[in-house]
């Protein structure tokens, strides 16, 4: 892997542009399209593609080993989060808001099951061990992930998540992750349904939420 290809980043600025804009999926059949006529009432809360997003079925790699996002997200309903754990601010910002919206979620909406996943995009300097030890600092409940470059990048390019590893030489442990701070609600069947984009409110992003979901209804 080149330096140039780890540094490769969409714009951050335009990240959630191309989202709803320049990259749609096809559009399925209104019929089983859950987000079919969805408009989102709070755009700067919660937006929702034109139909669902899938993930792609690749291992990445968990506290316990090895694991394949066809597992990880299956049958249950998720707020993935990408970033990394030397994060000086944003992150640990983040991952507080989710340490509070997690369980609201779960008292809210118990019909559903629920789960955090946190996507480090630094596995230089991110072993599951340390991703589980810094993770239970916000919640025991969370998932941390994490994985070759290969494996984060095709997560994230599916779920259009902008990136950029900060130039530095090989073994070097001081340098900065650009990333953009988006919650990405992926439904039971690895699908990303809606982007909660940053910055966050956490009774705000739990009642778009519900509301969402009472809305399109998913299966």
């Amino acid at each position: 892997m080149t330096d140039t290809m780890l540094l490769r980043v969409l714009p951050l600025p335009f990240v959630l542009v191309w989202l709803l804009v320049g990259c749609q999926p096809a559009v399925e059949n209104a019929e089983t399209n859950p987000l079919a006529g969805y408009e989102s009432p709070a755009p700067l809360v919660l937006r929702a593609p034109e139909a669902p997003m899938p993930v792609p079925g690749v291992v990445l790699e968990g506290v316990d080993g090895p694991v394949d996002t066809s597992a990880l997200f299956a049958g249950r309903w998720t707020l993935l989060y990408v970033g990394y754990s030397f994060c000086p601010d944003i992150c640990p910002t983040e991952l507080g808001q989710l340490s509070r919206i997690l369980p609201a979620l779960q008292e809210r909406l118990p019909e559903f099951d629920w789960q955090v996943v946190f996507l480090s995009v630094d596995p230089e300097r991110d072993t599951p061990a340390h991703l589980a030890k810094y993770t239970a600092f916000f919640s025991e409940e969370f998932v941390p992930v994490t994985g070759s470059r290969e494996g984060i990048d095709a997560v994230t390019a599916a779920v259009k998540a902008g990136y950029r590893i900060g130039e530095h030489a090989p073994g070097e442990r001081r340098y900065s992750v650009d990333h953009d701070t988006g919650f990405r609600l992926i439904d039971p069947q690895g699908r990303m349904l809606a982007l909660l984009p940053g910055p966050h409110h956490s009774d705000r992003v739990v009642t778009m939420i519900q509301s969402f979901l009472a809305e399109v209804r998913p299966e």
